[in-house]
């Protein structure tokens, strides 16, 4: 067997590209797995007919990196509604982008969450998102989001009622305590371009990747036990030597095999609800969002069939249902609340959806509440390296160009020979 130069474990976004851009550089990879399928936690299951996410995911046009890697009409992507519908004591208002859909800005006006000074100001940050770079956004004064948004001008209501459930469906920071730099890179993204899904599920973009990689390069339901400066540990006792290792994974399974925190391990949650229904509850492909601040528990509604008929049997449509408040339900609890509520907003024939599988993912999102730098890899020792999106902003996009980065450190170090050979008795 031709000796492994780089060991990396995970196969989530950070981990494939990694594997990619090595490979390229003719270095022996091999990729550790514990899962049965490769993207971390942007997967796809298929059941029962259903294309079934792991949350709710999309990809961002803006992204760049996904391009250097594979053809992405392949992935066949549309896009979803480029706003928001929100739903608001009783009543359903779109909180539209302008540059697209300037009919339903007429909806966004007579929103009756937001005061007219609101909605100027809600122009007015769409502007500066939009024109301002990501490095400046990175380098701005931080503070908590729910400072920066008050500072901002905007009234207590349009922030309880939009921007928390809106940035909770896509930081999961329900409380607003993330770093307001790593919010105002998520909101340029979402401003500055549409967010799509492929037609075979988020997790296609994982699958689409490894493909590009060499035959058996990924070694599936292998757990890790402990990694080191030679190679890395199983479970199951065996000892894996290779030149460099990459660790992967999310940061909490990465200190635990590292023995010590070598990445900040701060993350939110979030569980998804599927259900089916043989009627969608609304017309357009938009994310729903609970503007009503308070004991309800729903976050935000998507329902993916509207976007690819593919994700459901005919006749049918998925709903997926959004939860990311802390609760102490139980899984019959947390469906029986979710319909209860959802029901005040379609109406009792919601009481009729059936319940396909319920998601709970505990580490949804790395947790930022200070943004003090943006990173992209993490050198622990001669031998091993940290990458991930953990080290700088949640998203695809740093995911992927953290994995390229790393490899490029690699494989300079790779060529000026500054690694050790050693047995595994003397890592003990």
């Amino acid at each position: 067997m031709k000796p492994i130069d780089v060991i990396i474990v995970g196969a989530g976004f950070s981990g494939l590209s990694a594997a990619y851009y090595l490979q390229r550089k003719g270095l022996n990879v091999k990729v550790l797995e514990v899962s049965s399928q490769a993207g971390g936690r942007a997967r796809s299951d298929k059941m029962d007919g259903f294309t079934l996410d792991r949350g709710v995911h999309f990809y961002h046009h803006s992204t760049t990196e996904l391009a250097k890697i594979i053809n992405l009409n392949k992935l066949e992507l549309k896009n979803s509604y480029p706003g928001y519908l929100l739903h608001y004591q009783g009543t359903f208002n779109l909180f539209t982008n302008p540059l697209y859909q300037t009919i339903d800005t007429v909806s966004t006006a007579l929103a009756k969450n937001a005061s007219f000074t609101d909605k100027i100001r809600l122009f007015g940050l769409y502007a500066k998102l939009k024109t301002s770079t990501y490095n400046k956004l990175v380098k701005e004064p931080d503070s908590s989001t729910f400072e920066y948004l008050s500072k901002t001008g905007f009234s207590k209501k349009l922030i309880d009622s939009f921007f928390r459930p809106m940035l909770a469906a896509n930081i999961f920071d329900y409380n607003l305590q993330s770093s307001s730099r790593f919010s105002k890179v998520y909101l340029k993204s979402l401003f500055q371009d549409h967010v799509a899904l492929p037609k075979d599920g988020i997790g296609k973009i994982a699958s689409s990747i490894a493909a590009q990689l060499d035959d058996n390069t990924i070694s599936f339901k292998t757990k890790v036990k402990r990694i080191t400066d030679n190679g890395v540990e199983l479970i199951n006792g065996d000892f894996l030597e290779s030149k460099f290792v990459v660790v992967a994974t999310n940061a909490i399974d990465a200190n635990l095999m590292a023995g010590e925190k070598i990445m900040p391990a701060e993350c939110s949650h979030v569980s998804t609800l599927y259900f089916t229904t043989d009627k969608a509850p609304l017309s357009k492909p938009v994310v729903i969002l609970n503007g009503n601040n308070g004991t309800t528990i729903v976050n935000h509604v998507f329902v993916p069939s509207l976007l690819h008929p593919e994700y459901a049997p005919k006749g049918k449509h998925l709903v997926a249902v959004n939860v990311v408040k802390e609760h102490d339900l139980d899984d019959e609890e947390l469906e029986v609340k979710c319909l209860t509520e959802l029901s005040e907003w379609f109406g009792l024939k919601v009481m009729d959806w059936q319940h396909v599988k319920t998601y709970h993912i505990k580490y949804a999102m790395p947790f930022k509440p200070i943004l003090d730098e943006v990173k992209f890899s993490k050198k622990i020792s001669n031998t091993v390296y940290a990458c991930g999106d953990s080290l700088s902003v949640g998203s695809m996009e740093s995911a992927l160009r953290s994995g390229r980065e790393t490899a490029d450190i690699i494989a300079q170090e790779f060529i000026k020979g500054n690694y050790k050979k050693r047995d595994f008795a003397e890592s003990n």
